[in-house]
């Protein structure tokens, strides 16, 4: 057999997957997901089962599509729908990046949108923002004059810090900026009560992406959206695979789309365990614990390193994630909000790990 292997591009050699960290643990706060269980059984009878046919090709998920219009108050015709939120962000660089044409990101945030725009073919620009995490007007403006992308991303709530990066910044952008796409990552948006939706009929060059894996509970549904100028929803269509999403997340993601009291319940439990946990973080004196309007919270070490630490946490069976070679993220880790049991177990794992550093 011959080893000889087909060239893949070279700046795409090597390409690790992305994967959060995945080891055995009882208490997972890695990945930001919803920590208390929410089986698909909750939301289709038997009846709707029997009535999802899987010999035929999904339809074009009306009801979602409907659902999803009726709570952000914008047109069917505005929205994208994809396999997760990455898909939709893919198609964004894939349409408005690619050889030659530069992404500006401000770091840290999430890797996904460097990965993508390099997938893509794209180049990406770092703009360095460090911790603590503040993007003023005035410093994405100098950024955006310097580089001139065709693409700008804000995350807000940025991720991994978790602050929420204002509209007026935004919009700043998106004005200075007419023939640029500004994409606008919401996937924690519910946590904050913020999003610039609305203001996407003045500004066309404006995109929001938003996921149900966070407040809707559902990230093994695997369902993100992309809102939209009518017009620049089109070209997202174009370049859209077909039948992309299924037919069962489709009938699923419509009930879900609906369940705004849940959000309301989730956001409220979130921010009390939040404040909770970040009050027990603070207590540490061998760690600097950031400010988050999300439901995770980034840390920095003062002392030691990650890999012990991380590693201390696993041996008390509660599982963190490890930022530390992320830009600008020296020395941190990041804990997710978990269920009320399991954010119990890791503010008393925290005096195992960092001992006498523990007020009491």
């Amino acid at each position: 057999m011959s080893d000889v292997l087909p060239q893949a591009r070279p700046d795409l050699t090597g390409f690790a997957p992305y994967r959060t960290q995945q080891m055995a643990a009882d208490v997972r706060l890695q990945a930001n997901e919803w920590a208390d269980p929410n089986p698909a059984a909750r939301y289709l009878s038997d009846d709707e089962l029997e009535a999802l046919l899987l010999n035929r090709y999904p339809t074009a998920a009306r009801d979602l599509l409907d659902a999803l219009a009726r709570r952000y108050g914008v047109g069917p015709d505005q929205i994208v729908v994809g396999n997760g939120s990455n898909e939709v962000l893919l198609y964004t660089f894939l349409l408005f990046g690619g050889h030659g044409r530069k992404t500006l990101l401000f770091q840290p945030t999430y890797s996904m949108h460097a990965r993508l725009t390099q997938t893509a073919g794209g180049s990406v620009i770092d703009e360095l923002v460090g911790l603590p995490y503040s993007l003023p007007a005035e410093r994405a403006l100098a950024a955006v004059e310097r580089h001139r992308p065709e693409i700008v991303v804000i995350c807000s709530p940025n991720n991994p810090s978790g602050t929420l990066v204002g509209e007026d910044v935004i919009l700043s952008v998106a004005r200075a900026v007419p023939r640029s796409l500004v994409l606008v990552d919401e996937a924690y948006a519910d946590f904050a009560g913020f999003t610039v939706v609305p203001r996407i009929a003045e500004h066309p060059n404006l995109v929001v992406t938003k996921t149900f894996s966070k407040a809707r509970a559902a990230a093994g549904l695997r369902l993100g959206i992309l809102l939209a100028h009518p017009k620049v929803a089109d070209m997202y269509r174009g370049v859209q695979l077909p039948y992309n999403l299924s037919s069962i997340t489709a009938a699923v993601g419509a009930k879900i789309a609906r369940d705004d009291a849940a959000i309301r319940g989730r956001v409220e439990r979130n921010r009390t365990e939040r404040e909770r946990v970040h009050a027990a973080l603070r207590r540490v004196s061998s760690i600097e614990a950031f400010p988050s309007e999300t439901n995770f919270i980034l840390f920095r070490l003062r002392a030691g390193t990650t890999e012990e630490v991380h590693a201390r946490f696993l041996r008390e069976s509660v599982l963190l994630r490890d930022l530390s070679s992320w830009p600008g993220c020296a020395g941190c880790l990041r804990v997710s909000i978990g269920t009320p049991d399991e954010n119990d177990r890791f503010i008393a794992a925290l005096r195992s790990v960092f001992g006498a550093a523990v007020a009491a």
